[in-house]
């Protein structure tokens, strides 16, 4: 065996090692996305719930006056 074959095979190692890094990397990645499009549905009830707070204390404050 030459040293170009120990390279060659060494390079494909790596770039198997690589592709591999990057599907787990993929993986997180979508998982993430699921987590922040959760959390955005969250925030928008939050925001519903922070409108109706605001009406609520605009009211108490005509009926305070």
């Amino acid at each position: 065996m030459d040293i170009n074959a120990v390279m060659i095979v060494l390079l494909c190692v790596i770039i198997i090692c690589l592709l591999f890094i990057m599907y787990v990397m993929y993986v997180r990645i979508q998982q993430l996305l699921t987590e922040v499009d959760s959390l955005t549905g969250r925030m928008e009830i939050t925001d519903n719930e922070l409108e109706h707070l605001t009406r609520s204390v605009e009211e108490y404050k005509k009926t305070r006056v």
